[in-house]
């Protein structure tokens, strides 16, 4: 701390009081630069360390900003070890509930339960449960929330991945605790999907480092892992006493004619996903535009020079193109 004042009230002192001689006005402002340099390396070393990622067994792991073993993310264990948590009660049991059975506890007029529908805002958006006749009482609590980056949110956007990037919400159990403060209360935690429990997970073969994929599962889908039981993995931690998984999710509820809003089959447009639909035109178009010059360059070359001067969208575009990662498709041409 010592050092970090004296580093600051040096750079304030050169940045203040320039020199009068001109012959050292280059050397202060070099020392000026330095100087400053050195305050920002030490205003850095004061941040405090990020959470690292563990690996191996739950006892391994580090907990986050709310003493929880996350279930996803930095410092959260692999899903084969939850999976065997889960399975074993070690926080507390995993109690399956179907549709049906979740729709008749949330109107028991004695002690109802209550729906936590664990999917991103906009999927809760687009179809949900919900009956207008009979209100149930359904809350969004999200478990995976925008990126804090607005870089890895970009990449969403580019993709066409509604709201962009996401990430573990780091602080779940509080935003959890907000809406639902009894945690003695019935409450049926679902996403969109499930997961199912009786399901082998997919595993990383110790010899070969290989992935090793369970019937019905593949390296697109684990069928054993959804948001909800990596919620119900935290929930447990956080003292929640009294939850049910909803068996097969959203989807399901809304497929076997329980009460909801919305298609669960439907498309609906975000305007988020619009940069990404505009990325891919441009790269498709570009594609093209490479590919035909590339093609003109090789068999026809006394054109090639009058197509770039005459058209200059195209020359931006091959340019852009020629040096993206994809140029190896037209190396045929070169």
């Amino acid at each position: 701390m010592a050092l970090a004042t004296a580093t600051t009230l040096r750079a304030t002192t050169l940045r203040d009081n320039p020199p009068a001689c001109p012959q050292n006005a280059f050397r202060w402002r070099v020392q000026s630069a330095l100087a400053a340099k050195v305050n920002r390396r030490a205003r850095v070393s004061r941040r405090p360390p990020t959470v690292p990622r563990a690996s191996g067994d739950a006892a391994a792991a580090v907990v986050d900003v709310d003493d929880i073993l996350p279930a996803f993310g930095p410092g959260s264990s692999e899903w084969p070890v939850i999976h065997a948590d889960l399975r074993s009660g070690k926080f507390g049991t995993v109690k399956l509930v179907t549709s049906e059975q979740a729709v008749a506890m949330m109107r028991d007029a004695a002690n109802p339960a209550a729906l936590a529908d664990v999917r991103p805002r906009i999927d809760f958006a687009e179809f949900a449960a919900e009956d207008t006749n009979e209100p149930l009482d359904v809350r969004n609590v999200p478990y995976f929330v925008p990126h804090r980056s607005v870089a890895k949110r970009w990449q969403g956007y580019f993709l066409c991945t509604k709201d962009g990037l996401k990430e573990r919400d780091p602080g779940f159990t509080s935003s959890f605790a907000r809406k639902f403060p009894d945690r003695h209360a019935p409450i049926v935690v679902a996403c969109k999907t499930g997961g199912d429990l009786s399901l082998a997970p997919v595993t990383v073969d110790p010899v070969t480092k290989r992935q090793v994929f369970p019937e019905g599962s593949s390296q697109y889908v684990d069928y054993s892992k959804s948001n909800s039981l990596m919620a119900l993995y935290e929930l447990q931690q956080a003292g929640y006493t009294n939850l049910f998984h909803l068996q097969g999710g959203v989807t399901n509820w809304c497929a076997s004619g329980e009460p909801h809003r919305g298609d669960e089959n439907a498309f609906y447009f975000h305007p988020t996903i619009l940069p990404g639909i505009l990325f891919q035109l441009i790269m498709v178009e570009g594609i093209v535009v490479r590919s035909n010059l590339a093609y003109v360059k090789k068999f026809h070359p006394e054109n090639f020079d009058l197509i770039n001067q005459n058209n200059q969208a195209y020359g931006m575009i091959n340019d852009l193109v020629q040096n993206s990662p994809i140029n190896w498709m037209f190396d045929y041409y070169s």
